[in-house]
């Protein structure tokens, strides 16, 4: 088959030829339909994360919002036949089930996790062999629309549960790429008020349409605008989607009472926060890494229902990884892009 690996940090893919493994008797080959590209495979190609961190090698194919067809099972696969249309949960596919964060139903913390294009080839590829059990069928979705629920989709709803998001509040999307998108439609249909916060006028129009109720140019003191847009009262919920220095010392200035603080871009930083503010206000912070199973199988059931949109507005071919890698590291891409071999 065909696939697209990194060979050496910080230079461009090369496109490969590679075997095709044989499915073990607990596995499933599936025929990939899509791959979203996330702005972590940038890190991961430059080297900023790296594969050997996650137990990897190079060379090794990335990418990890995998959704395909299933063309071959093992002997002992008995939840999905050939045939189905699956989304890959790469990220808890081969978590070691032994540690604690494992054992008390946090496997996304697995100590031991080596994940689906970070430790394990992904994605960008022909076909993936997988463990049945990372496989969830999605059905009529089509998996161009929906590859991206397995990481962009499932980060920012696991993000908005942790923050136990109700009706009255008010949540702050900061940053309105994919990930973004899908937040600003997970947060309403939590039934909360939500405010995208952008510098790209395309990017806030299209988060409008999404079902943002206002929207700030980052550019333009955000801060007093959320103070303003909430009547004095501060944000009750912001989600840093970003994670540059500047994004998470608004983000925290945005917020009121008892204020709820969800670091998930993997940006540089640093996170600062005064004792003295964390203590009066009662804030919460916390960091996100992905989701949960769970999540991702309540995710493809609210997408399923018709809850959640599709964010993916552009597609490349296989041999064009680079160009839509380069496209994502310069936030030149709407929502989400895939790659369809």
């Amino acid at each position: 088959m065909k696939a697209m690996r990194v060979h050496e940090y910080g230079k461009p893919l090369k496109l490969d030829e590679v075997e095709v493994k044989k499915p073990g008797p607990k596995e499933a080959l599936v025929k990939i339909e899509a791959c979203g590209v996330c702005h972590t495979d940038v890190h991961l190609a430059e080297g900023a994360l790296k594969t050997e961190y996650f137990g990897g090698k190079r060379p090794w194919i990335l990418g990890h919002e995998i959704a395909g067809n299933v063309v071959e099972a093992g002997s002992e696969v008995t939840d999905v036949n050939v045939g189905d249309t699956v989304l890959v949960d790469a990220w808890t596919a081969y978590t070691c089930g032994t540690c604690m964060p494992c054992r008390t139903g946090v496997e996304n913390c697995c100590i031991n996790n080596t994940p689906i294009g970070f430790g394990k080839d992904g994605g960008y590829a022909e076909y993936i062999t997988v463990p049945a059990k990372a496989l969830i069928k999605i059905e009529k979705l089509r998996p161009q629309d929906f590859a991206s629920l397995a990481c962009g989709g499932v980060t920012v709803f696991r993000a908005l549960r942790k923050a136990a998001v109700t009706p009255s509040d008010t949540v702050v999307v900061y940053g309105a790429g994919g990930l973004g998108m899908f937040a600003v439609q997970l947060a309403k249909l939590m039934g909360s008020t939500v405010i995208a916060v952008s510098r790209s006028a395309e990017k806030l129009e299209m988060a409008k349409k999404f079902g943002a109720d206002h929207v700030i140019d980052a550019s333009k003191d955000p801060v007093n605008e959320v103070w303003k847009l909430t009547n004095g009262r501060g944000a009750n919920v912001v989600l840093d989607l970003v994670g540059l220095e500047q994004t998470l010392e608004n983000g925290l200035k945005m917020l009121g009472v008892l204020g709820r603080f969800l670091v998930v871009g993997v940006g540089p930083g640093p996170l600062k926060c005064l004792p003295d503010t964390a203590v009066n206000f009662e804030l919460t912070i916390s960091g996100v890494k992905v989701g949960t199973h769970k999540d991702l199988v309540d995710l493809v059931e609210l997408a399923k229902k018709g809850f959640v949109k599709p964010v993916t507005t552009q597609t490349f071919k296989l041999e064009e990884a680079n160009e839509a890698l380069e496209k994502v590291k310069k936030g030149e891409i709407l929502g989400r892009c895939v790659i369809k071999p």
